[in-house]
């Protein structure tokens, strides 16, 4: 089971980008943006390093570098991904920013854990265990964003997605949701907090993100 764990953990944080930089800026604008993230569910945790571009705000080209933090998994990621924005919130009165994702990751790591084994005599020994994780996957997503209000000088931008994840095991089913709490500072760039929760096959990750969108 917790290899299992391990394995969903390291699909979800590989191929999700949980931060746009599109999602924040209008369309016919161009803009980058950048910063860092923690992931964590039951099993691990591990924190995350992204970059991007929006061209128009219409088309995103993000990349983002995944380590976990624990030393369970040794090596790190780098993780592609593009995101295209077919409807903006300031199209339509009441429609959301709608985004469609596609990402992609190839990852191999070797890990060691301890497991008790018991024997005839009542007695128990720890044996060490070596697993070799290979992860293969094209993630594609659609997210809906929309910015319902303001206090003071910060925004809020609630998002719920959903992502079908293409691994060489089969199929898998992401749900998520969050919200996107920003402001920005005497006509600087923005700053985004993002807190967020995901979904899949029983395991459920925590996200939070810190970036700053210009």
């Amino acid at each position: 089971m917790k290899r299992l764990s391990m394995f969903f953990f390291l699909m979800i944080s590989l191929v999700h980008c949980s931060f746009s930089q599109g999602e924040f800026i209008k369309r016919g604008t161009s803009g980058i943006g950048g910063g860092a993230g923690f992931s964590a569910n039951s099993e691990m945790n591990g924190k995350t390093l992204y970059a991007g571009f929006s061209y128009k705000g219409f088309l995103d080209a993000n990349i983002a570098y995944w380590k976990e933090s624990d030393g369970k998994v040794q090596d790190g990621v780098l993780s592609p991904g593009i995101t295209f924005y077919p409807v903006k919130q300031e199209d339509a009165k009441k429609a959301p920013t709608l985004g469609i994702s596609l990402g992609y990751s190839h990852y191999k790591s070797k890990s060691t854990s301890l497991v008790d084994v018991p024997e005839l005599n009542m007695q128990h020994r720890t044996d060490t265990i070596k697993t070799d994780l290979t992860v293969d996957a094209v993630k594609l997503g659609i997210s809906a964003y929309r910015r319902t209000g303001y206090w003071k000088a910060f925004f809020f931008q609630p998002m719920i997605g959903a992502d079908v994840l293409m691994v060489s095991s089969g199929w898998e089913f992401t749900l998520r949701g969050g919200v996107a709490i920003g402001s920005r500072i005497r006509g600087g760039p923005l700053l985004i907090l993002t807190p967020s929760i995901e979904r899949q096959s029983g395991v459920t990750t925590f996200v939070f993100t810190f970036g700053v969108v210009s």
